[in-house]
């Protein structure tokens, strides 16, 4: 909406009664047919000592007043007939009363303006002439700076309103802030075009944990935030938890994640076995951590071990361990678990079992004809061994097929967590800080989703995909990262610098909600624990937090308590949200924000912006209501200046090809690989909850190993077509393992 010659000549006057925070505006007639709800409007007040007071104000009710329309007036049974009171009717009769709400005020002091209260020093004289807010009197107050950065404009208006959030290396240290609003509210586009704002603080690094893969593959943004930082020099790295992202060595949490896939449960452990469970773990986690132990298997390195000669050691270990009554006190537990492992070739007396009844058993996982098994354990423990592994799927492969380390390429490597993070938290001499995204989904770029027939390893890659995507596995995944994202922000941190970093927590209802035991896992509790805990720790050392999910109460009260910044889109008008909301905005902000028409009505996204210093504008608790931009070009056109600079002060670390010049267009999503192109299949293929059931179709079309060799019968499948025992043998930890 352009400036016009009423904006200038002033479209209502200060009426009575008025006050420091709030007025009432008799309304010009030339206004009359102007869109006011949630505008903006400015007016002055002067003093006696020459300074002058800007104060701008919201418009939050406007009022048709007409005597001869009111239920009681003379007139009333005349209108009721008619619809009108003749010339007393309409526009030109009616008076229409204005309320304002104070925003900001700006005082103007040896003909310069600062900012300087939520509220006027005095109430304004009546007949005070006032403005809707243009962009002139923006500029005038704010002045200009090329470091200022845009994402939209103020509702209703085309006026551009500066961010002006800073990085965390002032005094005022780190800040945690959520991003709020239903799906189709636009947050996902607003978190990214805020955070492409930030990427002007060159020292402050950005780490964005993605559940879901949606920043990993930028599915559904308006533009490439990876791309822009690019664009701006600064060095950009997906680590994917399926593939490149390698986890600290930690035993015990190996345990946690087999737990959560059920693999203890192939192993016949009971459903009511929890201890038995529980002390299965401690013994295989400290086996791991055993260095004299390992030796003896010829193992240097569990987390650098094929995951088949891995696991075979660990069942065999277990086998040994379960006479020792440790696990199982009884007896007859003790050999069902042992069962799974070799078939028992005695009966519970002790007494040697038939050799035709032990050739009808079913093999144990390391029986020589045990393969069918021995798959159905390694397609879980396989991909979950494999996050610790110094090798990504492919360098596994090439490995498995005999290359050398020192051949691998660097797609064909993990890196640890700790390293990345480190990296962001410290940038290089002459560098902008990096961005890091975490991509915590599930990678299926090893399955078939136009479901033809292409090989045996469609059903295991199936299996790791729903195992990896399971919601308790990865709150242990994350908890760990979240560990090591400070303790190394502690030990940066411990060196005398302060830190400057972001951490984005998407899908954050997941693992950040208030704990109920009835609703969430004992992992998931875990870590929203966890995290109430660091979101306390982590802004001491200069990590703020940023939560980004559908609705405010999603977050736990000890979060909530703790966020300086709320970015609130559309569609949180529960009465819990607006409950909650109401303890940090008032009521008439409140009915401003419920009257914002919806996305799909309107085509813009409008937030509103909640806490100091988040715009120019944000005084105190009053918010700030924006529509954000919604194409790459008008935010480019607002930011190009200090884009531009950036670019130039960073040429020698743009990708290569790009000289440095101005920006012309913002950066395109980059260009799908496999891997993230089979992202995108998923995440057409199957959506939130539902990709657990897509995944377990695929995965059912066939079984992911064969038996060793063709039963005779259905009936009988693990009968042997001649009646020769079958020879029970333990097999040596360095037998030759079967392909894997």
């Amino acid at each position: 909406m352009n400036n016009t010659a009423t904006d200038k000549q002033g479209i209502a006057v200060i009426g009575a009664p008025s006050s420091c925070e709030n007025a009432v505006l008799n309304l010009r007639t030339r206004a009359y047919r102007l869109p006011l709800l949630g505008r903006m409007l400015a007016f002055r007040a002067p003093f006696e000592d020459g300074e002058t007071e800007l104060a701008l104000a919201t418009v939050t009710g406007v009022e048709t007043i007409n005597a001869m329309h009111s239920a009681t007036s003379q007139t009333a049974r005349h209108v009721a007939d008619t619809g009108t009171a003749g010339n007393r009717s309409g526009d030109a009769a009616d008076t229409r009363a204005v309320s304002v709400k104070v925003e900001a005020v700006f005082r103007q002091v040896e003909g310069e303006w600062r900012k300087h209260s939520s509220t006027l020093s005095n109430s304004p004289a009546t007949g005070t002439e006032v403005t809707i807010l243009d962009q002139d009197t923006v500029d005038e107050v704010l002045g200009h700076n090329r470091d200022d950065a845009y994402i939209g404009t103020l509702r209703g208006s085309d006026v551009l309103i500066p961010i002006t959030l800073g990085d965390f290396s002032s005094a005022r240290g780190a800040r945690h802030s959520a991003c709020l609003g239903q799906s189709g509210s636009g947050k996902s586009a607003f978190a990214t075009s805020l955070l492409c704002s930030q990427l002007r603080h060159d020292g402050q690094g950005h780490i964005i944990f993605d559940p879901q893969g949606q920043w990993a593959t930028e599915h559904g943004s308006l533009w490439s935030l990876q791309g822009l930082a690019r664009a701006l020099g600064r060095k950009v790295t997906v680590a994917r938890l399926s593939h490149s992202l390698r986890l600290r060595k930690d035993a015990p949490l190996l345990m946690d994640l087999l737990e959560e896939a059920g693999f203890f449960r192939k192993l016949a452990f009971g459903a009511g076995a929890d201890d038995n469970v529980a002390q299965a773990k401690e013994t295989l986690a400290a086996t791991l951590n055993n260095r004299r132990i390992l030796a003896q298997a010829g193992i240097d390195d569990w987390a650098r071990s094929r995951p088949d000669e891995l696991l075979r050691f660990l069942l065999e270990e277990l086998y040994q361990q379960l006479p020792a009554g440790m696990i199982y006190a009884s007896k007859d537990p003790q050999r069902r678990v042992a069962a799974t492992i070799h078939r028992p070739t005695e009966d519970a007396e002790g007494n040697a079992l038939d050799d035709a009844v032990v050739s009808r058993m079913m093999p144990g996982a390391l029986d020589s004809d045990g393969d069918y098994r021995f798959g159905e354990l390694l397609s879980i423990f396989g991909p979950l061994a494999s996050l610790w592994s110094p090798w990504s799927p492919t360098g596994m492969r090439k490995i498995l097929n005999g290359a050398e380390d020192d051949e691998l390429d660097d797609a064909d490597r993990r890196r640890d967590a700790w390293g990345m993070m480190r990296e962001v938290m410290s940038p290089q001499p002459g560098q902008p800080a990096p961005l890091l995204i975490l991509d915590l989904s599930a990678d299926l770029s090893g399955m078939n989703l136009d479901l033809d027939s292409s090989g045996e390893d469609n059903a295991d890659a199936a299996e790791a995909a729903r195992i990896l995507d399971n919601t308790d596995v990865k709150a242990r995944v994350i908890n760990q990262l979240l560990t090591t994202l400070l303790l190394a922000g502690q030990r940066e941190f411990s060196k005398g610098t302060p830190l400057n970093i972001q951490a984005v927590w998407d899908e954050a209802w997941a693992y950040a909600a208030q704990p109920d035991p009835k609703v969430h896992s004992p992992a998931v509790i875990a870590l929203s624990n966890r995290l109430a805990g660091a979101a306390r720790d982590a802004r001491k050392l200069g990590i703020g937090f940023q939560f980004i999910l559908q609705a405010s109460t999603g977050l736990r009260d000890d979060i909530f308590k703790q966020l300086s910044a709320l970015y609130v889109g559309h569609g949180l008008y529960e009465p819990a949200e607006l409950k909650r909301l109401s303890g940090r905005v008032r009521d008439n902000h409140l009915k401003l924000y419920q009257a914002t028409p919806p996305p799909d009505a309107t085509g813009e996204f409008s937030f509103m912006l909640v806490g100091g210093n988040i715009t120019g504008f944000s005084f105190g608790s009053n918010p700030v209501f924006l529509s954000m931009f919604n194409t790459g070009d008008q935010w480019l056109h607002a930011n190009r200046e200090w884009v531009n600079d950036r670019r130039r002060t960073y040429v020698k670390h743009l990708p290569p090809g790009d000289t440095g010049g101005p920006l012309e267009t913002m950066p395109a999503r980059p260009a799908l690989d496999g891997g993230e192109a089979i992202h995108e299949a998923r995440q057409r293929l199957a959506h939130g909850k539902a990709n657990a059931a897509a995944v377990q179709s695929v995965a059912r079309r066939k079984p992911s190993r064969k038996p060793a060799e063709e039963p005779t019968s259905p009936s009988r499948r693990w009968q042997r077509s001649n009646t020769t025992p079958v020879p029970v043998q333990t097999p040596s930890r360095f037998d030759a393992p079967p392909a894997f």
